[in-house]
C-alpha cells in the first residue's frame, strides 16, 4: 500500500552541509548501506506503521490512552535512525491527531532484528534532527581540535537519541562518536567490522540465528499486510482517522484473527469465518452457564498471609470456606513492560526462535478477565512457557528469556474455592479484586 510521505535521514534525502569547513555528506537510506541483503524500504516500513497504528489503537494497549489516539493517522515525514554501529536501525515516524504530533512509531529498518515494530511512542518526541547535528558538529569540534568529520547520522540507542559521529585523529586514526544533545555527553565507540552481520547491540548473528529474525520479521510482514489488504477490500481510506463503523469492522477482523490462531489443530478443512464466529459464540454460551471458581495470580514475592491479607480485603462480611490455596506459577510468567515498549516485546516473544509462549488470554476451562492489562502506564503480560517439549527445563527457558531482555516476572496462584455468593455477587468480586495494584491477573476457572 503505497503511502506519499518523504524521508528525513538529517533534512533530506541526501544533504550536503558545509560547517566549520568540513563538508559533511549524509546519505539517503538506500544509499547508506548499497550491499545490505536485510535493508527494510521506507515504503514497507511506513506500510507497517500504518497496519500498526490500526492494531494498537483498535485492540492494542492504545485503548487505555486518550481520545486523540482513537483519531490518530501515521504523518507523512519519517526519520531514520541509525544503530550504535552505523547500521540502519529503526524509521521513527510521528502518529498525528488534530493536527498535532502525540507519539510515534519506531519500525524496524532490517529484517534480521526480528518483529517490525520496535516501540510505540505515546508522546511526542523532543528530538529535532537538524539541531541535533548541529550540536553535535559543535561539540566534537570544540572537544577534539584538529579532527576531521567524516560523516553524522541521527542514532538511536536507548537510552539515547543521539548523532553518530565518524571522525580522524590529527594521527588519521578513525573514531566512532555517540553524542547525546540532551547531556552533551560524548561516548567513544570502536568502529564495527564492515564485513560482519550485527544486531543493533553488536552482536554478531550466525546464520541459522540471521534465518529465525528473517522469519520473524517476515510473520509479522504477513499480519500487517492483512491488516491493510481489509482496509483495501473494505474501502478504508488508512491516511484518514477510523471511523466508528470502521473501527468496528476491524474489531471483528481481529477478533477472527485470534480465535482462528486459537483454534488447533486445525482441522482438514478449514472452517468459514462464519464457522469460527460460530465455535467462539458457542464457547462464550457454555462460559455464560458453567459453574467457576476465582484464580489470582499475584507477584511471587508476596508471602500467604500478605495474599490473604489482600484478598480478605475484599471479601467484607463474606467469607471462604473453601479456603484460599496458594502454588507456584510453575510454566507462568507475566510480562511487566512500559505500554510503549509492550508491543515489540509481545512480537518478539510470540515469534521468538527457540521457545513457545503462548497468551493465556482465554482457554476453554478459564478466561482472564483482563489480559494484557495496563496499569499506571505499563502493560503486563500472562503467558505460558509449558507448551515446550518436556526436555526443555523451564528455568533454563526463563533464565534465556531474562538474558535476551525480556521483563518476565515470576507470578504464584491464589485459587479461592467455595466463593458463596451468587453468580452476580461473585463477578463483582472478581472486578474489585482485578482492579487491586496488588494482584496482578483475576481469572474464571471453570468446572467441567
Amino acid at each position: 500500500m503505497n503511502r506519499p510521505g518523504r524521508i528525513v535521514v538529517i533534512a533530506a534525502a541526501i544533504t550536503c552541509i558545509v560547517f566549520a569547513s568540513a563538508i559533511l555528506f549524509i546519505p539517503s537510506p538506500y544509499l547508506a548501506e548499497p550491499a545490505d541483503p536485510y535493508l527494510v524500504t521506507e515504503e514497507t516500513a511506513r506500510d507497517h506503521a500504518t497496519a500498526a497504528l490500526v492494531e494498537f489503537i483498535v485492540v492494542g494497549p492504545g485503548l487505555a490512552e486518550d481520545k486523540a489516539w482513537r483519531s490518530a493517522t501515521i504523518g507523512e515525514d519519517s526519520v531514520l535512525f541509525f544503530d550504535r554501529n552505523g547500521r540502519p536501525f529503526v524509521y521513527q515516524y510521528p502518529v498525528k491527531s488534530g493536527g498535532m504530533v502525540i507519539g510515534n512509531i519506531k519500525v524496524a529498518a532490517r529484517t534480521i532484528l526480528g518483529g517490525s515494530v520496535m516501540e510505540y511512542g505515546t508522546s511526542s518526541s523532543t528530538f529535532d534532527p537538524d539541531d541535533a547535528l548541529q550540536m553535535a558538529i559543535a561539540t566534537t569540534e570544540h572537544t577534539y581540535p584538529g579532527w576531521k568529520i567524516q560523516k553524522a547520522l541521527p542514532c538511536y540507542a536507548p537510552p539515547i537519541t543521539g548523532v553518530l559521529i565518524w571522525a580522524k585523529t590529527v594521527n588519521d586514526t578513525e573514531k566512532l562518536l555517540l553524542i547525546d544533545p540532551a547531556s552533551g555527553m560524548i561516548v567513544e565507540r570502536e568502529p564495527a567490522n564492515e564485513d560482519a552481520v550485527v544486531d543493533h547491540l553488536g552482536r554478531t548473528l550466525d546464520p541459522d540465528e540471521i534465518e529465525s529474525r528473517i522469519a520473524v520479521w517476515r510473520n509479522s510482514n504477513t499480519r500487517y499486510r492483512e491488516i491493510l489488504s481489509f482496509a483495501e477490500s473494505h474501502d478504508i481510506d488508512l491516511r484518514e482517522r477510523l471511523s466508528e463503523d470502521d473501527s468496528e469492522s476491524y474489531k471483528e477482523f481481529f477478533r477472527l484473527q485470534e480465535v482462528s490462531s486459537t483454534v488447533t489443530p486445525p482441522p482438514a478443512t478449514p472452517l468459514s469465518g462464519s464457522e469460527l464466529i460460530a465455535q467462539q459464540r458457542e464457547l462464550e454460551e457454555w462460559q455464560m452457564t458453567a459453574e467457576w471458581d476465582i484464580t489470582i495470580a499475584y507477584d511471587a514475592a508476596l508471602s500467604d498471609d500478605e495474599i490473604s491479607a489482600v484478598i480478605e480485603e475484599h471479601l467484607g462480611d463474606a467469607s471462604l470456606p473453601g479456603g484460599i490455596k496458594t502454588s507456584p506459577g510453575i510454566s507462568w510468567l507475566c510480562l511487566n513492560a512500559t505500554t510503549t515498549e509492550f508491543a515489540g516485546y509481545r512480537a518478539r516473544l510470540e515469534n521468538h526462535r527457540a521457545v513457545l509462549v503462548i497468551c493465556a488470554s482465554d482457554a476453554f476451562f478459564w478466561s482472564v478477565l483482563e489480559n494484557p492489562k495496563s496499569v499506571d502506564g505499563r502493560t503486563l503480560w500472562l503467558v505460558d512457557i509449558g507448551q515446550n517439549p518436556p526436555e526443555m527445563d523451564r528455568e533454563e527457558i526463563k533464565n534465556l528469556l531474562l538474558a535476551e531482555g525480556f521483563p518476565l516476572e515470576e507470578i504464584r496462584f491464589a485459587r479461592l474455592r467455595s466463593y458463596p455468593q451468587d453468580r452476580d455477587g461473585r463477578e463483582q468480586f472478581a472486578e474489585r479484586l482485578n482492579a487491586d495494584p496488588h494482584l496482578l491477573f483475576v481469572m474464571k476457572e471453570y468446572l467441567i
